[in-house]
């Protein structure tokens, strides 16, 4: 990573990230992955929930769930490195009925991010994954058993547990995560909690609670979030004005999407637009 900037690897699951300066709170949108910091500092906030990791601690995050974040330790003669891996959820739940019960139940409460400590054995396996990208041909046939070790490192890990969890058909990890994919895919859809309660077998105050509990949000605010960043997306992407980026997530009132906007990212959509090209340019 000779330059800042993220980088998209030949490794599809894989990117690389590095910057020499710290950065403000940015909003984004976290999909299941693991994230390495091998040199710098970064804050998460899970809604009002702050996580630290720093070099050799790692970020792990079961869920979609919209974050904000910023790096607080970089500079020219340490740049922030970190990479990020997307979990197959399919190839997880693969080897959790694989383990047995070799990865208990967790303990404490599950979240939609953690934080743990990269030990050897995981090291190891980052390690070689990432010097496949020094040999592509080796990628095709490799890649895919580093990513189950790296799987199966994690599930005998710290966190393993917590990981575990939400890959068990009875457990509230799972039910929320279920009730996750469905706001997903539905974001731009009006909300309905007794839906939501009644598909995945709750009362409606059991799910509201156990949903604040992972996400450390409300579903309201879990999908008012994902309205807004995906509304940020398609504005930088496709080109399209604020008024009908409000409607397309779902939005019926054009002065409510701008001021929630506003909230989030700090400033009206037309200007936060400007800004974040003019940083790319």
């Amino acid at each position: 990573m000779p330059a800042d900037g993220v980088k998209e690897c030949m490794i599809p699951d894989l990117h690389l990230y590095r910057t020499e300066v710290t950065t403000d709170v940015t909003p984004v949108v976290y999909d299941p992955s693991l994230c390495i910091m091998l040199q710098g500092e970064k804050e998460v906030y899970l809604n009002n929930d702050k996580l630290v990791y720093d070099p050799l601690s790692y970020l792990l995050v079961p869920v979609t769930v919209p974050v904000s974040g910023k790096v607080t330790k970089a500079s020219v003669d340490k740049p922030y490195l970190a990479l990020k891996m997307t979990i197959d959820l399919k190839e997880l739940a693969d080897l959790v009925i694989d383990l047995g019960g070799r990865v208990e139940r967790s303990q404490y409460q599950v979240k939609a991010m953690s934080v743990g400590r990269v030990d050897e054995a995981l090291l190891s396996a980052v390690s070689r994954m990432v010097q496949l990208l020094d040999k592509p041909s080796d990628i095709p046939v490799l890649y895919p058993l580093l990513k189950r070790e790296i799987l199966y490192r994690l599930l005998l890990g710290d966190l393993g547990s917590q990981l575990r969890d939400f890959m068990l058909l009875d457990s509230q990890g799972h039910r929320i995560s279920k009730v996750i994919e469905i706001l997903r895919k539905k974001f731009n859809e009006p909300l309905r909690i007794k839906d939501l309660a009644d598909e995945v077998h709750l009362s409606e105050s059991a799910l509201f609670q156990a949903f604040k509990a992972v996400t450390a949000m409300s579903p309201l605010q879990y999908q008012k979030k994902l309205r807004l960043n995906e509304a940020r997306r398609i504005m930088l992407q496709e080109g399209i004005e604020a008024a009908t980026a409000s409607y397309k997530v779902g939005y019926e009132s054009p002065s409510q999407f701008s001021r929630e906007y506003s909230r989030l990212f700090g400033a009206p959509p037309k200007a936060d637009i400007e800004r974040v090209r003019l940083q790319g340019s």
